[in-house]
Formats: structure tokens, sequence, C-alpha cells
């Protein structure tokens, strides 16, 4: 068998690619490949088949998030708000990979306890300990409410919604101030 000349990254970068411009229905053999600059062959030595393809590239596309989130960590006042500033902007900015990660069925959710691990990001639970004075297991708790209130926020974005970065700050600080008052109760 000759050596393939595109490796597995070329393929999943060019797959990311379409992803973000044109959504998942973008995504086949000879769209992937064409935009990679290979026949479809190397696409099946591979990965096999496009479902597998696929599966890989939601993780590659989680790395290209996190990356994303690293990019933005100081866009707030602190880093509880920056990571919730950069979901909201990831809902707007890059609608396609935004319903791809966590508007499909290729999430796998299946209990709030996973939603948290997949998108629990270093430092931001001890954030909301310091912030709220709360323990690291009410903390915790209130990371992962804060998490559903902003992914809602997130998803109308994601289908069209017209908010104003001022009125998503407002809500988001409302409903932190609320879940505190909530933890401390």
């Amino acid at each position: 068998m000759p050596e393939q000349k595109v490796g597995r990254e070329t393929v999943l970068d060019a797959a990311l690619g379409l992803l973000r411009e044109r959504g998942e229905t973008a995504l086949s053999a000879r769209s992937v490949a064409q935009r990679a600059g290979c026949s479809v062959q190397p696409i099946y030595s591979l990965f096999g088949d496009m479902g597998e393809l696929v599966r890989q590239l939601y993780g590659h596309a989680r790395a290209w998030v996190a990356a994303y989130n690293r990019e933005h960590e100081y866009d707030g006042c602190n880093a509880f708000e920056s990571n919730g500033l950069s979901h909201l902007r990831l809902a707007r900015e890059e609608r396609p990979l935004f319903h791809f990660l966590y508007l499909s069925p290729h999430m796998e959710a299946t209990g709030f306890e996973g939603v948290y691990e997949s998108v629990v990001i270093d430092g931001v639970q001890q954030c909301i300990e310091e912030l709220g004075r709360l323990s690291p297991e009410a903390a915790r708790e209130l990371y992962l409410d804060m998490i559903v209130f902003v992914h809602g926020m997130a998803a109308m974005l994601a289908t069209g919604a017209q908010f104003s970065d001022e009125e998503l700050h407002a809500r988001m600080d409302r409903a932190f101030k609320g879940f505190v008052a909530m933890a401390r109760a």
C-alpha cells in the first residue's frame, strides 16, 4: 500500500472548515476530500467510513473550542464570566459548529453530571467559590446551574435570536446572584 500523503489532521481540519462554514450537512467524503486536496481514498483508509470521520471530528471540534475558550479567557471580569461570554460568542459567531457540538445527538448527554464533566473549565469553579463565598460543593452546583442557564441563551443565539451583549450580560449577572442566594439559603 502506498504511503498516505494526506494525514488524519489534514482531513479533520478540512472537515472542521466545512463544518464551520456550512454545517454538518455539507460533510461528504467528496467535499472533505476536495477541501483536503486529495481523493476520497485517504478518508476511507484513515477513518473507515464517514460515520467514524464525524465521530472523530466531534473530538477535533471540541479541541478547537477549548483553544477558542483559552483565547477568550480574559474577556470578562473573571474566569467565570469569561467562560459564559465565550459560550455565548461561540453560539453567535460559529452557529454551524455550535449546532454540531451542542444541539445535536453527537454530544451524547446522558445526564447533568456528564454535561458538567464535558464542559467544565479549570479554575472556574474556584472562581465561583471566591465570588459567592461558597463551599466547593455549592460552587459546583452553581456552576452547573449557570451552564444550563447560559446554554439556554446560547441556543437561542444559535437559532437566530438577536440579544445585545448588554442584555446577555445582565441576564447572566442576575442568574448568578439568584443562584448564589439560593445556595446560601
